[in-house]
């Protein structure tokens, strides 16, 4: 029972539901671009279509508003966890859905990540 409490409690932010059209572009060179499900100030979680079975390799991240001058660029992060969601066996393609950790943010990005999590989240996650 207390290791289930422990794996309860590692989450050090609270997450928020993103609205719609947050998508986030995976760099270095626009690998692919995924919408933006949750977030917090310590990482997201993003779904999107693969065309490769290897897990993406994220380095950095863009947070951008479809409909919005808003983007938040080359966020500095490490994938942590990464599932397919859907694949359909003929199919050469399928929907993954994968967990990122930031890493150190400037203080421009910080302010930046705060303000849309203000303006630009529905709740907790």
């Amino acid at each position: 029972m207390l290791n289930a409490k422990v794996q309860l409690d590692r989450r050090q932010h609270k997450r928020f539901r993103v609205q719609d059209g947050a998508i986030v572009i995976i760099r270095p060179d626009d690998t692919g671009v995924g919408r933006l499900k949750d977030i917090s100030m310590g990482g997201l979680r993003f779904e999107y279509m693969s065309w490769h079975a290897a897990p993406i390799e994220a380095a950095k991240l863009d947070i951008c508003l479809t409909g919005s001058t808003f983007c938040l660029y080359d966020i500095p992060c490490q994938s942590i966890w990464e599932e397919t969601i859907y694949e359909k066996p003929q199919a050469s393609f399928c929907w993954k859905r994968c967990g990122v950790e930031f890493g150190e943010l400037t203080q421009a990005q910080i302010s930046q990540l705060e303000y849309f999590i203000q303006n630009y989240t529905e709740g907790e996650a």
